[in-house]
């Protein structure tokens, strides 16, 4: 490991405060996280602190440029290998330079032995050098149990995102957290059409190809579920602003809008609630998303609604 003068552990801590006061108050005991620091000129490591990986027996990388081929060795669940193997070679690469912070969730499984972590990623700049901090950290016994029933699901056969079943359990154990989350409901306006004009195929064609562009554009903590014939509920852990949302709800329409032959356009509407404050069980919270949703499709579709703005 490279040196860098004058580290202390209050450098240590100011950097654990960047990534944010909720994740400062989980580092209970050096072996719940793992703090790697690299340099940017030379992408060494000069600092690391915290047992989380030494304690799972799993190699620290000793440049910037080693995570692919280190990660590779570790024993990822393998329905999250291609998230981790794209994260890791983009973070060798070095193409999270310019990106504020980014964020992984991987399952790590050894026989009967499992542990989420998530992996974060910083720029800092500390003593006047410029870094990049990944921090890795035993996620929080709620999020395990939310992702254990995730991964533990049924999911729909033609897209691959949740079933209802699924998608309900989820929303029911991320509303019974007692933290902030964001719901969106999306329904493909004039959907039938596509049905009746080109056929079942294409409207399956369509489906596939909505979902795989919502898809881009979610965080690794996001869910997503087919619920009905062209309806998909989204729950966004943590997203707690209304401006965040806003420009969420204004994306998710902007990106599943699609031009079929013959001029025929395919748009969405969508409805947007909250926890605690729409509702804080599951199905107060859908049927409060279903009524947003409703309110947009009546506004021609195309558009978003806020439950908090009808009710």
């Amino acid at each position: 490991m490279a040196e860098m003068k004058g580290i202390t552990r209050e450098d240590i801590n100011k950097i654990i405060q960047l990534f944010g006061e909720r994740r400062k108050s989980r580092f209970g005991c050096e072996d719940y996280y793992t703090l790697c620091g690299y340099r940017r000129e030379d992408g060494a490591l000069i600092h690391y602190d915290g047992t989380l990986l030494s304690t799972r027996n799993l190699d620290i990388p000793e440049k910037i440029s080693d995570f692919s081929l280190v990660t590779g060795m570790w024993p990822i669940e393998p329905k999250l290998l291609a998230s981790a193997e794209e994260f890791f070679t983009h973070l060798s690469a070095g193409g999270l330079r310019q990106t504020d912070l980014c964020n992984l969730d991987i399952l790590l499984k050894k026989g009967d032995d499992e542990c989420w972590v998530n992996v974060s990623t910083i720029n800092t700049d500390l003593n006047g050098e410029k870094l990049l901090e990944v921090l890795f950290i035993n996620e929080d016994g709620e999020k395990m149990l939310l992702k254990k029933a995730i991964y533990g699901s049924e999911t729909d056969d033609l897209t691959g995102t949740l079933n209802r079943n699924a998608i309900m359990r989820a929303l029911g154990q991320m509303t019974s957290d007692g933290q902030v989350h964001t719901y969106m409901l999306l329904d493909l306006d004039a959907f039938k059409e596509v049905n009746l004009t080109f056929g079942y195929k294409m409207g399956d064609q369509v489906l596939v190809n909505v979902v795989n562009v919502i898809r881009k554009h979610l965080r690794t903590d996001d869910i997503m579920g087919r619920i009905g014939d062209d309806e998909f509920f989204i729950c966004l852990y943590d997203v707690s602003e209304r401006e965040v949302a806003e420009r969420i709800a204004k994306g998710l329409c902007e990106m599943t809008k699609l031009t079929l032959p013959g001029g025929l356009t395919v748009t969405s509407s969508v409805g947007v609630s909250m926890s605690p404050s729409d509702g804080d069980c599951a199905a107060e919270l859908y049927g409060h998303t279903d009524e947003a949703m409703l309110a947009a499709r009546s506004m021609g579709g195309n558009t978003f609604c806020f439950y908090k703005d009808i009710k």
